[in-house]
């Protein structure tokens, strides 16, 4: 047999197995153990079924047997053949007295494939959560800051579903998950160094749906949602799902009425002409908008092995109406920013997945925005008035193939790349109201970006108690004269010391690449006072990150990590010295880095308080040699605690009460030191109507204690920015179930789109 037919014939045998454990009542047996074994009783693999009685193996040949043990019933045993689709009912023991009750504590989490596995569920029970995103909160580790997803030792976090990438701009992401019910989530895998299959480099939250009934009935969800902070904010949506047993039709739409204010005193000692010119500017702005999220998708099995998925995903942007006025020692303006047509992203994935394991697919992404702007200044000696309207026209095309063979010795073989081109056409034109010329601002460029990347890999297990994963991944990118070649390795391993110990290993790099519209060198007015500028310099960064994990009786987690940023980025204010104004510009630093350790631990309060608390330490270090004329060293030790609490106030009716808190010391920010900040979450959630209507009434950051302010003092720079929250929140919402829910989605790449 030559090299190529054994791999040919190994990846046609690598299967997986999905079954479902349940009672002779038809219930799910949850936390059975699944053992799986070839024919002559020689271990392979074993895992533990879900709350739902499911599990999932991975089996190299079609003749196999399983075990399946639980303390409550007769152990099951059969030999199967080319078979993968199971159903397996568990008799319970006979000689079981119905005077004994057994206790039992859930695990916390469990590593499955080297991922931190957590039953959502069992998480989500009498947590106040209305949608994806708060659920995702509820993950240990993972929290808010400054409106993105962050997980504890790692410097950025992706969320995949189903093994898909989202990797869309953090607030669109946001509105996307706020529009998925969080019923629709059976798992969440926490990966510190993600497979290359995925398409994504470091730290990766996996969501894993529920699985749909293939019965052809028309399931969904209706959901409506009403926040009050200065304004008040509401979303309503729609999921149906049409499930067959060869195809899967879904459809979400979801609308968001958005309104918001900002309000910033700034307090600028501005060294300039040989003098200091103290600058009092007191900022205030509000802002509107109505988004449309819509999603249509299509799964289709032409056979056993074989999928076919096709998913559209638009989101349109009306009404926007942004103010802001700036009035105090330096400047009286105003601002007003609008849309000229709808911001508008599409975008189209066509995957195929064939039966020995290679998946290819093509993605294409179009996002358009037109915004103009209407300035005025009536300071007197300083009065101007222009208008500007900007542009941004981008097109992506995606092209991907991974394949993954199964070969001897528990080996498993994977490669793959993709190929991605874009072209940015953006524009800027300025319009003075008073004759000035003001065409030395007008852009118009156009920037055409490659990137091909080809990685190889391999998944081992070494007995029963270490595995690992490793791969090399080596990419070729260029945009306008810069190009670069970069070799990306990642390592994960994982050694279980016993049944109750598990350490994991893990090492990932990265490059991460500055938004479209930073790099063509436009100038905006945001006031009187400060400008945001381009940066046609800005280059992109490199990041190197390793965590050590322990976890102790599957609930105790310790994670000491350590992160490296090569040529860091970071938009900053700065005080020119060549004319009294405040530019915001993104550069790049010489490096950051980060040391530290994070701590979660649950516990309960008699039978009625369930609390988890999170501790974290950690050492940041930032430095740059020419941030604008001068440079700066800055490092500082942070703490945080955050303490989690779920009442279990009465089972019927079922009314559940959350009480949650947070506390950050002061940190940095380049060569800026952010304020501590701290904040108190409550709510109450009644589940009834046979479990279908849920009603929640939540308080978020009750304090309005959660906005850092700004101090900046080094060399020539002098400044602070008081921040005046606008962060309390209280929210009504409503979910009425009326069905199951599963979808494979992948969310549009627009890290990078956009103006400011």
């Amino acid at each position: 047999m030559t090299f190529a037919t054994f791999i040919g014939h190994a990846s046609i045998n690598a299967q997986t197995i999905q079954g479902t454990v349940t009672g002779s009542d038809t219930e799910p047996v949850e936390f059975a153990t699944v053992v799986l074994q070839t024919t002559d009783s020689v271990y392979v693999n074993s895992t533990i079924t879900d709350s739902e009685g499911k599990f999932q193996l991975p089996v190299k040949s079609p003749d196999y047997r399983l075990i399946v043990q639980h303390l409550l019933y007769e152990t099951f045993e059969k030999n199967y053949s080319d078979e993968y689709e199971l159903t397996i009912e568990m008799v319970e023991k006979e000689n079981m007295l119905d005077e004994i009750v057994v206790k039992g504590e859930r695990p916390f989490v469990r590593l499955i494939d080297g991922k931190m596995t957590y039953d959502m569920p069992v998480l989500l029970s009498g947590k106040v959560v209305s949608n994806a995103y708060e659920s995702i909160l509820q993950l240990p580790g993972v929290r808010e800051q400054d409106g993105a997803l962050a997980l504890a030792g790692a410097n950025s976090v992706t969320v995949i579903i189903n093994g898909r990438a989202m990797t869309m701009p953090q607030e669109n992401l946001v509105a996307a998950l706020k529009t998925y019910p969080a019923d629709i989530l059976q798992s969440a895998e926490i990966m510190y160094s993600a497979p290359p299959q995925y398409h994504i480099r470091g730290a990766a939250i996996n969501l894993v749906l529920k699985g749909d009934t293939a019965d052809g009935k028309l399931q969904g969800q209706l959901n409506t949602d009403y926040t009050q902070k200065h304004y008040a904010n509401h979303t309503s949506g729609i999921s149906i799902l049409l499930p067959t047993p060869k195809m899967n039709v879904d459809l979400i739409y979801a609308f968001n009425s958005n309104r918001s204010i900002s309000r910033i005193d700034l307090y600028s000692n501005h060294l300039y002409d040989g003098a200091v010119h103290p600058i009092e500017q007191f900022n205030r702005g509000n802002r509107k908008s109505n988004e449309h999220h819509v999603r249509l998708g299509l799964d289709y099995n032409p056979a056993d092995n074989s999928n076919l998925n096709i998913t559209y995903t638009s989101q349109i942007t009306t009404g926007i109406d942004n103010n802001e006025s700036s009035n105090g020692t330096f400047s009286h303006s105003n601002t007003h920013k609008g849309n000229i047509a709808p911001v508008q992203m599409h975008n189209i994935l066509a995957e195929y997945t064939l039966g020995f394991g290679l998946k290819t697919g093509i993605e294409h992404t179009s996002y358009r925005n037109q915004a103009d702007q209407h300035f005025r200044e009536t300071s007197v000696g300083k009065e101007d008035e222009f208008r500007s309207e900007s542009a941004q026209n981008i097109g992506r095309y995606r092209f991907f193939a991974d394949q993954s063979h199964a070969l001897a010795s528990e080996w498993t073989l994977n490669y793959g790349g993709q190929y991605m081109y874009a072209t940015d056409k953006s524009s800027q034109c300025y319009r003075s109201l008073t004759g000035r010329d003001m065409s030395v601002l007008d852009v118009n460029s156009t920037l055409k970006e490659y990137t091909a990347n080809a990685y190889m890999g391999f998944e081992k297990s070494f007995g029963q108690r270490l595995s690992a994963t490793a791969s090399l991944m080596g990419e070729y990118y260029k945009i306008g004269d810069f190009d670069e070649w970069t070799l990306f390795p990642a390592l994960e391993m994982s050694y279980f010391v016993s049944p109750s110990q598990i350490m994991q290993l893990s090492f990932s790099s990265d490059k991460v690449y500055p938004a479209y519209w930073e790099m063509h060198g436009a100038t905006s007015y945001l006031n009187g006072y400060a400008e945001l500028h381009g940066n046609p310099q800005l280059k992109p960064f490199k990041d190197y990150e390793a965590q050590f994990n322990y976890m102790l009786k599957s609930k105790y987690i310790l994670t000491v990590f350590y992160n490296y940023r090569d040529g860091y980025s970071v938009q900053l204010p700065y005080q020119a010295t060549d004319r009294l104004v405040l530019i915001y510009k993104t550069t790049n630093f010489d490096y950051k880095q980060t040391v530290g350790a994070n701590l979660i631990l649950p516990f309960n309060i008699g039978k009625t308080v369930n609390s988890r608390l999170t501790l974290a330490g950690f050492y940041d270090k930032v430095k740059s040699a020419h941030f604008h004329d001068s440079s700066f060293t800055n490092d500082h030790v942070v703490f945080y605690a955050q303490s989690d609490n779920t009442v279990n106030i009465s089972s019927r009716p079922n009314i559940k009460m959350e009480v949650s808190g947070a506390y950050i010391s002061k940190n940095i920010q380049g060569p800026a030191e952010l304020t501590a900040l701290w904040y108190v979450n409550a709510g109450l959630k009644w589940t009834f109507y046979h479990d279908m209507a849920e009603l929640r009434l939540k308080g978020s950051d009750l304090f309005n204690s959660s906005t850092p302010d700004m101090i900046m003092k080094y060399n020539s720079q002098n400044l602070r920015m008081n921040m005046i929250p606008d962060s309390r929140a209280v929210s009504l919402s409503f979910t009425f179930k009326l069905g199951g829910y599963d979808k494979k989605h992948k969310e549009i790449d627009a890290s990078r789109f956009g103006t400011r």
